[in-house]
């Protein structure tokens, strides 16, 4: 896994976050204690991208996007299986710019033109703690996170990702067309 700390976390009050502002520890702390592999790569202290005033401010979406490419091509090289977030923003831009620079750039990271699946650590918690991955919504991730599932042998059940709480169907995402994705 690569971990991606939010800005906010630890460079704002660099004496406040576990491992400091350079090396934040707090997620490489829980993917060790949950038995994966922290993988450091060049990038790893770069911002996602989202920082409010890159995306919020329209004219300021190319830095956003260049900012996120900037990291998947720094960890491209290590091959990870996962990157694993602690801030919601961060979380969404890196899913979203992913399916984004496919669809623009016909380029995809991570194996197989799945793209690199990017979870929060409470979704990873959750997951490692046997919930259904369809009933806590990781169905609407950009980024397919069902050869991740099946990598470390989450079982589920591929009938249920688009069904609703009363088992009604759900409406069926578009397909992409450079980044795979199992509908």
């Amino acid at each position: 896994m690569v971990d991606h700390i939010g800005c906010h976390y630890a460079k704002m009050f660099p004496a406040k976050g576990v491992g400091g502002a350079e090396y934040p520890h707090v997620l490489a702390g829980l993917v060790e204690a949950w038995g994966g592999e922290v993988i450091d790569y060049p990038e790893r202290r770069h911002c996602c991208g989202f920082g409010f005033r890159q995306y919020f401010v329209q004219a300021n979406r190319g830095y956003s996007i260049s900012a996120s490419k900037k990291k998947f091509e720094s960890m491209e090289p290590f091959k990870p299986d996962l990157i694993i977030t602690n801030c919601p923003g961060c979380n969404y831009f890196m899913d979203r710019w992913q399916y984004a620079l496919a669809e623009m750039e016909h380029k995809t990271y991570g194996d197989n033109g799945y793209g690199i699946p990017v979870l929060s650590y409470e979704e990873v918690a959750g997951i490692l703690l046997g919930f259904d991955p369809w009933e806590m919504g990781l169905q609407m991730h950009q980024t397919d996170i069902e050869p991740l599932l099946k990598k470390i042998g989450v079982e589920y059940d591929p009938s249920k990702k688009f069904k609703g709480a009363n088992d009604e169907d759900l409406p069926l995402p578009e397909k992409p067309n450079h980044i795979k994705f199992t509908i």
